[in-house]
């Protein structure tokens, strides 16, 4: 126990002190889809979707940081132009320090499709609110020699800190897809806080950096029954990176008839560009009528797995997708007489 207090006090001591924090992630991070990418507002089939994620991390050290989000997306025709609208809400609790997040963005995509290419560019506008509990915050300064422990009592000798941060933040994304056989490839970027905004509990200007996101996948489908979808995510922020890689594969087991359509299994590695290794996440699901459920548990192989047993984050998901009542209208060529 004395350990794990010295090395979780040491990891909220680097936060506060001047090093800028990580931005949210989930080890699903194709489930999430407006998350992962404004140009995912509106890119799939059905009229509207909704999806919810929630992830729990690091409970084995009694101060888990919990992560949930609901999303929301819809098709619009203007001008026969297909456009994508909807809204994410985030919600993040950070530890025991009563780190609290809200961000709520209102999102927008449009697709086109070049030469069987699909290409699409999206855009999100949203409003931030962080608080923090001061109440149980320690400094570096409140650590008492005598007693080896921190003291509420000692002064912080911190001055013009505040108790909350609000603040817009504008994300951009792109992606495009294609279906070329059995393969469908399709790869995105997203660029977050393009606008630069200031996040600081202290009296600073200090600017939250560009946060740089890629990912692909290629869902390969070797017959109605099964498939496979390789997927890599790989984000940068400031001198932070964070790269996901592994595969899920999907099997039809029950039958055209039965209302499971496919059941879901994969493995992914967290790493950093494979190297400082964090964890290896192993997922499974299933599609059932029009809604998609999956959960994901990360075994923690990282540095701090002495003080979690190994023990990392428990993630769940869900995508419901209603029918498209869109028309598909064919050309069908026939000989003149």
């Amino acid at each position: 126990m004395v350990l794990r207090q010295i090395i979780v006090t040491g990891l909220l001591i680097t936060y506060f002190c001047g090093a800028y924090s990580q931005d949210i992630h989930f080890s699903m991070f194709n489930t999430c889809p407006l998350f992962l990418n404004p140009a995912n507002t509106g890119n799939f089939t059905g009229d509207w979707r909704i999806a919810g994620n929630f992830r729990n991390q690091w409970s084995a050290l009694s101060i888990p940081y919990n992560t949930a989000s609901i999303s929301f997306d819809k098709h619009f025709y203007v001008l026969k132009q297909k456009i994508g609208g909807g809204a994410i809400f985030i919600n993040d609790q950070s530890g025991s320090l009563g780190l609290s997040a809200n961000k709520f963005y209102g999102s927008a995509g449009y697709s086109r499709i070049i030469n069987n290419h699909v290409l699409t560019v999206g855009l999100q506008l949203g409003f931030v609110y962080k608080s923090l509990n001061f109440e149980e915050l320690t400094l570096p300064s409140q650590w008492n020699t005598s007693t080896g422990q921190y003291d509420p009592d000692f002064p912080s000798n911190e001055t013009n800190m505040g108790e909350k941060v609000t603040y817009l933040d504008v994300n951009l994304g792109l992606m495009w897809k294609k279906k070329i056989n059995i393969f469908e490839p399709e790869a995105g970027i997203s660029l977050n806080h393009i606008n630069f905004p200031k996040e600081s509990f202290f009296d600073a200007k200090e600017r939250l950096p560009l946060r740089y996101i890629f990912h692909t996948r290629v869902k390969t489908n070797f017959s109605d029954h099964f498939y496979i979808s390789p997927a890599i995510l790989y984000m940068s922020h400031k001198k932070a990176r964070e790269m996901v890689i592994g595969s899920n594969a999907g099997f039809n087991i029950f039958g055209k008839r039965s209302n499971v359509k496919e059941i879901i299994a994969g493995i992914y590695l967290r790493n950093d560009f494979f190297k400082n290794v964090d964890a290896f996440s192993i997922l499974g699901g299933a599609t059932i009528g029009r809604i998609d459920v999956a959960i994901c548990y990360d075994y923690n192989i990282s540095n701090l797995k002495v003080a979690t047993n190994n023990v990392g984050a428990f993630e769940i998901s869900f995508i419901y997708k209603s029918i498209s009542t869109v028309l598909n209208s064919y050309s069908i060529p026939c000989e003149r007489f």
